[in-house]
């Protein structure tokens, strides 16, 4: 247990460090692109980004977990978008999250089945204690012994005011919970 908090804090503060870096190497550009000239104008780049939906950084900690009584599932987050959704006339309706993942079937050729982790029974937790189903998926996870499963797309729909702050997912009586945030991009 004690590996497993010492693992997340690292893998926190490597987070927040990338972060911090790419906010540096932004000013950077940003002042090189002062100096040179644009092609468009300033009131145009403002229409583009004002036509553009609204869209949150997805991070997840850790981007990985261990799932089955044998611990023969590696659940694994290839990415995430998360979309601010609005009606016409401006009012917010929620967040849109997709989150990409895919599974690895550690068990050996011979020594055990397939795995397979359902869309169905996983639930988004909300930072109001609430949890959510899925609002759609491509497909369940699904792999074979010493295989990989294609990339899946899970999507949820968050209520407006509420934020995501976990994802848990189920296999065989077994249960983890990977954290969510979300960021201003």
């Amino acid at each position: 247990m004690k590996r497993v908090i010492t693992l997340g804090l690292i893998a926190t503060a490597l987070v927040f460090s990338a972060c911090k870096g790419g906010k540096k190497e932004e000013s950077g550009d940003n002042a090189s692109g002062t100096q040179s000239s644009s092609s468009s104008t300033p009131a145009e780049e403002h229409k583009q980004a004002a036509n553009a939906p609204k869209e949150y950084k997805v991070t997840f900690t850790p981007d990985s977990a261990i799932l089955g009584k044998k611990k023969e599932a590696l659940v694994k987050v290839a990415g995430a978008t998360a979309i601010v959704l609005t009606d016409p006339d401006g009012k917010d309706n929620g967040i849109e999250l997709t989150v990409n993942l895919s599974v690895t079937n550690k068990t050996h050729i011979g020594d055990g089945s397939s795995v397979s982790i359902s869309y169905a029974d996983s639930r988004l937790q909300l930072d109001n204690g609430t949890n959510i189903t899925h609002d759609n998926g491509t497909d369940f996870l699904r792999a074979q012994p010493e295989a990989t499963s294609k990339v899946e797309s899970w999507t949820y729909k968050i209520p407006a005011g509420a934020k995501p702050s976990a994802l848990n997912l189920f296999m065989d009586d077994t249960r983890v919970s990977v954290g969510v945030a979300l960021s201003e991009k």
